[in-house]
């Protein structure tokens, strides 16, 4: 439980601070930068997208295959996107929950992450003891 408010508390703090278009005024972005995700690199299959819905903050989705189990593994949460790029990568990271189409809710997450070109690459740390993180890379499609 205490992990659950711990989690929701990032993510409640990651909107406020990334929603400066609320506080001050700015010059909006006309174009928007939502990213259609799709791995199979590392087991397992997963497709996700990340929906902008402030300055820098994204509403995350992904939607995971798991083979040996054959189960679908659903994630949502938030994510913020830092605005200086590194050479060519923009660094991201958040939080959010994890279910299972089998199982229900299994645990919530944190998630660190870079965009590059057309490619990205994810780790997703579980916050529950004895899992190991997880690792998505593949093509990221901006639209």
């Amino acid at each position: 439980m205490r992990k659950l408010l711990s989690i929701s508390i990032l993510m409640v703090l990651i909107l406020s601070i990334g929603s400066t278009e609320l506080l001050a005024k700015q010059q909006s972005n006309s174009s928007s930068k939502n990213y259609l995700t799709f791995s199979w690199f590392f087991k397992p299959a997963s497709l996700g997208a990340k929906l902008r819905v402030a300055n820098n903050v994204y509403a995350t989705g992904n939607i995971d295959y798991r083979d040996s189990t054959k189960d679908l593994e659903f994630q949502g949460g938030a994510v913020y996107l830092f605005p200086p790029k590194i050479l060519i990568f923009k660094l991201y990271a958040g939080g959010g929950y994890q279910f299972s189409r089998n199982e229900g809710f299994q645990y919530p997450y944190i998630s660190v992450g870079t965009n590059f070109l057309f490619l990205f690459s994810e780790i997703v740390y579980p916050m529950k003891s004895g899992l190991d993180p997880k690792y998505r890379a593949g093509f990221s499609i901006r639209f």
